[in-house]
């Protein structure tokens, strides 16, 4: 299937389903859990705060499809920061600036590959934010000069000079079991 046709076919399908497209072949993700959403939630609504208060010239937003150039794939990560172009009607950002990923227990390590594979392979992402959701651990990955992405581990907080922006684990783990 290709892009054009993904498009489509998201278009037909209900509300709240997350679909990812892989070498062609539609795939439904799993339903995130509570625990996700809560986490999602806080760290949207940190990002948010701060777009607010500085007027930045990024927007966060929630689930989108990225595409991955040269390949029939999309990656959907859970939150993402791009540029504010002032368009609403999306359903792909092509240029997103961070993303974030809520790992669930599907995410294996082969899987997270994967995705860091794709994210590396779309040029506008500076860095890709894991968050673990079953403990409190947040890991980075950083665009290095060669063009990869190279993982570094945060403590207390998570710094993003991408966009402007340090979020806590504090925040970013607020009302949950793990806070």
């Amino acid at each position: 299937m290709s892009l054009d046709g993904f498009l489509a076919f998201l278009a037909e399908r209900p509300a709240g389903e997350r679909w990812e497209l892989a070498d062609g072949v539609p795939l439904m993700n799993a339903q995130p859990t509570r625990r996700h959403d809560w986490i999602q939630t806080n760290i949207l609504e940190a990002l948010r705060q701060h777009w607010r208060r500085q007027a930045c010239s990024w927007r966060p937003s929630g689930p989108s499809q990225v595409p991955v150039p040269g390949e029939a794939r999309t990656v959907a990560p859970d939150i993402l920061v791009a540029p504010d172009d002032g368009r609403d009607d999306l359903c792909v950002t092509p240029s997103p600036l961070v993303v974030f990923e809520i790992l669930s227990r599907s995410d294996t390590p082969r899987r997270q590959a994967s995705k860091l594979a794709a994210y590396a392979a779309v040029a506008s992402i500076r860095c890709v934010v894991l968050v673990r959701q079953d403990r409190r651990a947040v890991t980075v990955h950083r665009r290095n000069p060669a063009g990869g992405l190279l993982p570094a581990a945060c403590m207390d907080t998570v710094d993003l000079p991408e966009i402007g922006v340090t979020l806590t684990l504090a925040a970013i783990y607020e009302f949950t079991p793990l806070a």
